[in-house]
Formats: structure tokens, C-alpha cells, sequence
């Protein structure tokens, strides 16, 4: 869909008008003006519009159930990450996790901001947002590895 500005640019080259042309301008301003009508009135689908936000919120919320075992921050942060980049990026989290056969022994901090930077160094090339978030993916890690170990196991 394109944005009003897109549309105006997009119709004013099909019909061929020059707003620079003095003697057209009058004529050019009801043109555009048409333009801007027609946009919201007949390109813009308000319904479909917000369809798809309702959907969009949809989908967050059902994520965001998912994520009630872990701290408010964090589930905001994944939350945050799922609507803006559409990636869960938790379970791919868990998968590197699982690759570290003694993950379910780590009980330090040190330990876990050791695990979160390779777990960055793994994932940031794949997901380029994780960019500056190395301190969120520690403090997922050192929850997940801390409150969900036995519930790990069955993912």
C-alpha cells in the first residue's frame, strides 16, 4: 500500500502534470486535490487496515501469552522484537542453548554474560537487531537457564 505522498507522486506522473506550469495551476491544484480525495476515499481500505491491525495484535498477544514465565522486561523485549521483525527470537535463543551440553550447570553471572556473548556472536549475523541488545540477551539467558531448565528440556 502505498503512502499518500507515494500515491499523489505515482498519479501525478501518469496523468503527466508539470505543478511548475503557471498557466496549469489552477487547473493542477483541483488535480492534486482530486488526488488527495480519491486516496482516502477509494485507495485507502480503512476496514482492511484495521483488520490487519487487530490480527497484528492478535498474533502479539497469543506471543506474548507464551512468555509469562519470564520477567516483565524480558517478555517486553521479546515482545518488542516479535512486532518489529516478526522473529522469536527466544526459541532460537534455546536452540543455541541446547548445542552447550553443560548450559544447565551454569549458576553464575559470569558464566551466563560468557554464554550470552557467544550466543550474540552465533545469532547477530542472522539477526542484525540483536545489534546493542547484549545485555537483554544476558538477562533472557540467565532467566531462562535459572527458572526454565526442566522445562527446556522438552522444547
Amino acid at each position: 500500500m502505498l503512502s499518500l505522498e507515494e500515491y499523489i507522486a505515482r498519479r501525478k506522473q501518469e496523468d503527466g502534470i508539470n505543478e511548475f506550469d503557471k498557466e496549469s495551476r489552477m487547473e493542477n491544484l483541483q488535480t492534486c486535490v482530486g488526488y488527495v480525495f480519491e486516496y482516502f476515499n477509494q485507495y485507502l481500505d480503512i476496514t482492511k487496515m484495521e483488520e490487519q491491525t487487530a490480527l497484528n495484535n492478535e498474533r502479539i498477544e497469543k506471543y506474548r501469552k507464551q512468555l509469562r514465565q519470564y520477567e516483565p522486561e524480558i517478555q517486553e523485549w521479546l515482545v518488542h522484537v516479535y512486532a518489529e521483525y516478526d522473529k522469536q527470537i527466544n526459541h532460537s535463543i534455546a536452540r543455541f542453548l541446547k548445542k552447550d551440553e553443560l548450559f544447565l550447570l551454569y549458576n553464575t553471572d559470569h558464566e551466563f554474560r560468557s554464554i550470552s556473548y557467544e550466543c550474540y556472536a552465533h545469532l547477530g549475523k542472522q539477526y542484525p537487531f540483536l545489534k546493542n541488545q547484549t545485555e537483554m540477551l544476558f538477562l533472557f539467558i540467565k532467566c531462562f537457564l535459572q527458572g526454565k531448565s526442566a522445562e527446556y528440556c522438552s522444547i
